[in-house]
């Protein structure tokens, strides 16, 4: 029996829709989507009322101009799965349960709770896997089996549900929402540079680090490749963290170990100004998804460190090289891979410039199919 559900008022009504993400927790990767999820679906969709579901729901609110309910309102949350249209459940990877199953069992029981209310259900633009355990992967193929549509960000992903055997809903492969995001002006950027000490005149790699598990020695080898970046070719080095509280410690202990000046970034930034100061930069190095997908967006060539499978997936798919997984990066690997990356810095800028734009395309599908599945 499921739980009861308020009469629609017809197609004349402003559309309702609820969000369940990562959001309100001061990622600026999972704040880029939600950013690019609203402006995209105000554009296809002018009227539409958004609920956002949030860890921080005065923040969110407040950012983003939307109406928001805590992420622990059972009761909230609920009143506004009976009050709305249709759940996007996503993006990002939240689908996964290498850091825990509890959050995968979150989301899936958010998913389950708009069943019972009667709300149509699609996964937005989701990163999904790895899933480990047998039943968190039992759980998400039945689940996922009762949800109306799915877009997924890379092929990768497809398979992962089809493996789960997922069939009943299309599944269709688009790309990561953040490729919508418009940066902030690039006068932002070099504001923000200034102030954080950065000479403006060098060429610059900016490196995004996160806190892995028990590893160290990454952290070794990218302040010896980051040194040795500075020395040879004059660079400069800013550290960006993508997810302040988490990230801003890691940056301080890499640069610590270092012996040239660096900058880390140690001002609170909203996703777009975080876009937009990525465009600033010559190379990345990131381990954070989202500092790779900022980089594709602004056609900045990079160097990838995979800790997640999901890292390696996007590497692939715009082409990009890696220096090794984090458990085994050595200073001469990652120093390798940074010195072809930078003497060809320009040819690959050049074509991930091309793969972006076919990307934006991809991504835009995401909003048209929501405007599509509200009669839009």
């Amino acid at each position: 029996m499921g739980i009861r559900k308020r009469e629609k008022t017809g197609r004349d009504r402003e559309p309702r829709v609820v969000i369940s993400g990562y959001f309100g927790f001061n990622n600026a990767g999972d704040e880029a989507i939600l950013t690019s999820m609203v402006g995209s679906l105000r554009r296809f969709v002018p009227r539409i009322q958004l609920t956002v579901i949030s860890g921080n729901p005065a923040l969110t609110a407040a950012q983003h101009q939307v109406r928001a309910v805590a992420r622990t309102d059972i009761p909230g949350i609920i009143g506004a799965l009976r009050q709305g249209d249709l759940l996007l459940s996503g993006g990002g990877s939240i689908l996964q349960d290498v850091t825990s199953s509890r959050s995968l069992l979150y989301y899936l029981g958010i998913v389950v709770l708009a069943k019972l209310c009667g709300t149509r259900v699609m996964f937005f633009g989701q990163g999904v896997g790895p899933i480990r355990r047998p039943w968190n992967r039992f759980l998400t193929g039945l689940i996922a089996n009762r949800v109306d549509l799915v877009t997924v960000r890379e092929a990768a992903s497809r398979e992962t549900l089809l493996e789960l055997g997922v069939q009943k809903p299309p599944i269709r492969v688009t790309a990561d929402q953040v490729f919508c995001l418009e940066p902030a002006p690039a006068a932002r950027a070099e504001a923000i540079l200034a102030r954080e000490g950065v000479d403006l005149e060098r060429p610059l790699v900016g490196i995004s680090l996160r806190r892995w598990r028990d590893y160290q020695g990454y952290k070794e080898a990218v302040a010896k490749t980051a040194d040795w970046l500075a020395a040879t070719y004059g660079v400069g080095i800013v550290f960006l963290p993508l997810q302040a509280p988490v990230d801003l410690p890691v940056a301080r202990e890499v640069a610590a170990l270092m012996k040239e000046p660096v900058v880390v970034l140690e001002g609170s930034y909203s996703a777009q100004e975080l876009l937009a100061v990525t465009g600033k930069m010559d190379l990345i190095i990131g381990m954070r998804l989202h500092a790779l997908i900022f980089a594709a967006v602004q056609g900045v060539p990079m160097v990838g460190l995979i800790y997640d499978p999901k890292v390696e997936d996007f590497l692939k798919l715009v082409a990009q090289p890696a220096a090794g997984k984090v458990s085994e990066l050595t200073y001469a690997s990652l120093q390798s891979c940074v010195q072809s990356a930078w003497q060809e810095r320009k040819e690959r800028g050049n074509r991930l410039r091309e793969k972006g734009r076919e990307l934006v395309e991809r991504a835009q599908e995401n909003g048209r199919l929501v405007a599509w599945m509200l009669g839009r």
